[in-house]
C-alpha cells in the first residue's frame, strides 16, 4: 500500500516554498523516466522535500507521476483520490483517479465519482468541462454526450468546450457529429493552425463518409477489405517469414502463451529443424503496440531477446504519413483516414513491416491485435493470417467492445486465407454464436504448456520453509495461483479457507500472486486470525516448485478463458477444485482429476468449503485424480504438441482442425 500525500505533505503555513529549480527537476523527471527502478530513485531523491515545503501542486503531482511509474498497484486508486482532494483543480489527478477507478473495473462508481464532484457540469461550461475530461478517461462517452446536449446550446459562444468534443467525437470515428459541432464554432479564421486542422478534419472526413453513404465509421472496415484482392495461397513442404502481433508484453497468459510460441519457432528455425514436418525458411519476429516500462507492459521483452527473436515496438517506430505508403491503391489510401485514429496510425506503422519483412504469415493475438494488425496484413497482402482468440468475446466483455470488431470480423470470416482460432471450445463457440458463424470456424488450439517441475531458487526453499514452520501441525496443503482481482475473488476464497479450517483446522492455504486487493486479503486474514494457516507468498517465478508441494489447487474465478493454472496444476499431477469459468471443463475431468463447482456466478462459501473438505478428506482418491490428471494432460497441452497444430494451421492442411 503506497503512502498517501497527505501523509507526506508540510501544512505549516510558515514552512517555505519550493525552490523553482527543485519544481522543474521533478516535472522533467515525470515526464522523462520511463523505468520502474528510476521512477523510485528520483522520488526517493525528490521525496523529503516534500516534508520540507509547503504544499506545491505542481512538486506534488510531477512527485506522485513518479510513483504511479513504480508500478504500485496496491492503493492507487486512494492515492491518486487523496491527492485529487489536495489539488481540486488539478486536471492530471483528476484524470489519474478515474484512470484507476476504470483500471480497477469500477467504472460506475467513476461516474458516480463525478456526479457529486461536479454536480452542476449541465449547466455550469467550467464543470463541464471537468467532468468530460473525467468522462473521457472512463470511457463513459454517453455521459459526455448528456452534458453537451446541455451546456452547448445554452453556451453558444463557448469555443473550447466545443473543440474538446470534436476531438472526443473524432476519436469516436463519429465523424458527422463532429462536423455538426465544428460548424457551430465560431471565428474559425482566428484561431491557431492546431485548432483549425482539428475543426479541417472533422469536415473533410464528414465529407468522405457522406460518399460512402454510411453514418457508421466502423463499415470503413469492411469497405476497405473489399477493395484487397486475395493473395495466392503458399503451398510446399516450407513456411516463410512468421510475424506475431499483439498490444503489449505484460504479464497476462496471453502475452506468455505468444511470447512461448515464437521463441519455440524461432528456437526450431536456429537448429534447422522442421515443426509438424514444415522447414523453417526465415526467422520469426514479434510486433508489439507498445512495451511501456512504468505500466509494465514489457515484461517478456527480455524472454524474447535471450530467444533472439527480433521484437519491434511500434511506439518507438515514427508515423507514417499516408502519402509515404507504398504498393496502396488510391481507393484505399482515401478510406484508411477514417479509420480510428489509433488503429489509423497503427495500420499505417504496420503495413510497411509486414512489406520490409516480407512476412508470409500473421498471428495476431487478442481482439485488439485483430484490430490494430489484420488491416495492415491484408493491405500488406501477407497470404496467411491467423488469428488466436482468448477467453469470451468482446460482446460479454463490454470494457473490451469497441464497435468496429463485428464488423471486421464478419468481412474477415468471409476470406479464405484468414483463420479464427480460440484456445478453448467456450470461446470458440461464444465467438461463433456472436458473430453468427458456423460451428467449427473457428478453430479450438489450447494453450502450449512447459512441463511442471519441481524445482525451485533458494529464496523458494526460504519462503516455502517460513509457511511450514508457521504451520507446523498442518498435514495438507491447498493452493491459489491467481492475480487478486476482482475476478479471481481471492476475499472469497480466504471465505471458504477459513471455513474449511472450522472443520479441519491442519489444512493450510498459501496463495501465489498479487493484485489490488493483496492489502485487503492481507487484512480479511490477520482479522480472522488465520496467519497461521493462509498464507500469501506474492508473485513467484517458479510457480511449479509451489504446485509440487501442493495436495490440491482451488480456483473460484468467475470468468476463464483457457484457466493455465489449472491446466499447470494437471501437468504437475495436483487435483483442482474449480468453479465452471469459462475453459474449465476443458481442463479438468469433473470427478476423475479434480471436481468442478455448479456455480461461476454466485458460489456459496459453506458449499464451497464442504466439497474441498470433502475431497482433502479422502486421500486415495486425491492421489488417483493427480496421477490421472499427469498421464491425460501433456498429450493435450505440452509445447510440443501444440507447435504441430500451429504450424498445420499456419499451412493450411487438414490436420489442422483435427
Amino acid at each position: 500500500m503506497v503512502m498517501l500525500m497527505s501523509d507526506r505533505l508540510n501544512f505549516d503555513a510558515q514552512a517555505p516554498h519550493v525552490p523553482s529549480g527543485l519544481v522543474a527537476e521533478a516535472l522533467d523527471a515525470s515526464r522523462d523516466v520511463k523505468e520502474p527502478d528510476r521512477a523510485k530513485a528520483a522520488f526517493e531523491r525528490l521525496a523529503p522535500a516534500l516534508q520540507q515545503y509547503q504544499p506545491d501542486r505542481v512538486f506534488s503531482v510531477s512527485c506522485a507521476m513518479l510513483v504511479e511509474k513504480q508500478r504500485n498497484t496496491d492503493g492507487m486508486l486512494e492515492f491518486w483520490s487523496d491527492l485529487r482532494g489536495l489539488f481540486p483543480d488539478d486536471q492530471t489527478a483528476l484524470r489519474m483517479m478515474m484512470r484507476w477507478y476504470r483500471r480497477e473495473r469500477r467504472v460506475s462508481s467513476g461516474i458516480a465519482k463525478l456526479h457529486l464532484l461536479f454536480p452542476e457540469s449541465h449547466s455550469d461550461v467550467d464543470e463541464a468541462e471537468s467532468a468530460c475530461l473525467g468522462f473521457a478517461e472512463l470511457r463513459a462517452f454517453d455521459e459526455i454526450d448528456r452534458i453537451m446536449d446541455a451546456v452547448l446550446p445554452a453556451y453558444p459562444d463557448a469555443r473550447a468546450i466545443r473543440m474538446r468534443y470534436i476531438k472526443i467525437l473524432n476519436q469516436q470515428t463519429r465523424y458527422l457529429e463532429a462536423k455538426a459541432v465544428a460548424d457551430s464554432v465560431a471565428d474559425v479564421d482566428k484561431m491557431g493552425p492546431s485548432s483549425r486542422d482539428l475543426i479541417d478534419t472533422a469536415q473533410r472526413r464528414a465529407a468522405k463518409m457522406a460518399l460512402l453513404y454510411s453514418n457508421d465509421a466502423a463499415d470503413t472496415f469492411a469497405r476497405i477489405i473489399a477493395e484487397l484482392p486475395v493473395p495466392e495461397r503458399a503451398v510446399g513442404n516450407a513456411l516463410g517469414a512468421i510475424t506475431f502481433y499483439t498490444g503489449q508484453l505484460g504479464t497476462g497468459g496471453a502475452e506468455r502463451q505468444m511470447t512461448r510460441i515464437a521463441s519455440a519457432f524461432q528456437a526450431q528455425f536456429q537448429r534447422g529443424q522442421t515443426v509438424g514436418g514444415l522447414a523453417l525458411t526465415a526467422p520469426t519476429d514479434v510486433v508489439v503496440k507498445h512495451t511501456t516500462p512504468e505500466t509494465g507492459a514489457d515484461f517478456y521483452v527480455p524472454v524474447l531477446r535471450r530467444a533472439r527473436v527480433m521484437t519491434t515496438s511500434l511506439a518507438n517506430v515514427a508515423p507514417v504519413p499516408l502519402d509515404q505508403l507504398k504498393h496502396v491503391t488510391p481507393e484505399v489510401i482515401n478510406l484508411l483516414e477514417l479509420l480510428p485514429g489509433d488503429v489509423f496510425e497503427t495500420t499505417c506503422k504496420l503495413i510497411p513491416h509486414f512489406q520490409e519483412r516480407r512476412t508470409q504469415i500473421a498471428y495476431i493475438w487478442q481482439d485488439g491485435g485483430v484490430l490494430f494488425a489484420t488491416l495492415a496484413a491484408l493491405i500488406a497482402g501477407v497470404p496467411r493470417i491467423l488469428t488466436s482468440f482468448r477467453g469470451l468475446p468482446p460482446n460479454l466483455r463490454p470494457n473490451l467492445f469497441r464497435p468496429e470488431l463485428p464488423v471486421l470480423y464478419k468481412a474477415l470470416a468471409a476470406l479464405p486465407h484468414v483463420t479464427f482460432s480460440a484456445n478453448s471450445q467456450i470461446a470458440a463457440t461464444a465467438y461463433e454464436d456472436w458473430l453468427g458463424l458456423p460451428a467449427g470456424t473457428v478453430i479450438v488450439l489450447p494453450n502450449a504448456m512447459l512441463p511442471v517441475l519441481p524445482d525451485g531458487e533458494p529464496e523458494d526453499a526460504t519462503t516455502w520453509d517460513r509457511i511450514v514452520r508457521a504451520s507446523a501441525d498442518c498435514t495438507q496443503t491447498v493452493l491459489g495461483v491467481f492475480r487478486f482481482d476482482d475476478n479471481k475473488r481471492p476475499l472469497f476464497w480466504i471465505d471458504v479457507a477459513a471455513a474449511h479450517l472450522k472443520r479441519q483446522p491442519d489444512t493450510r492455504f498459501v496463495i501465489v500472486g498479487t493484485g489490488y486487493q493483496f492489502a485487503a486479503c492481507r487484512s480479511r486474514i490477520a482479522e480472522l486470525g488465520l496467519t497461521d494457516r493462509i498464507f500469501l507468498t506474492g508473485v513467484q517465478e517458479n510457480v511449479g516448485f509451489f504446485m509440487h508441494k501442493a495436495d490440491l489447487v482451488m480456483h473460484l474465478a468467475q470468468m476463464e478463458g483457457l484457466p493455465n493454472v489449472l491446466i499447470e496444476a494437471q501437468l504437475a499431477g495436483v487435483p483442482v477444485l474449480a468453479t465452471p469459468a469459462g475453459g474449465t471443463g476443458e481442463v479438468i475431468s469433473d470427478g476423475a482429476t479434480g471436481h468442478i463447482l455448479p456455480d461461476a456466478d454466485a458460489p456459496v462459501a459453506a458449499e464451497v468449503a464442504a466439497r474441498l473438505t470433502a475431497m482433502l478428506s479422502d486421500s486415495e482418491t486425491l492421489e488417483l485424480m493427480g496421477d490421472l490428471a499427469a498421464t491425460t494432460a501433456p498429450p493435450r497441452f505440452l509445447l510440443d504438441h501444440i507447435l504441430d497444430r500451429t504450424a498445420a494451421l499456419f499451412s493450411q492442411t487438414e490436420e489442422a482442425s483435427s
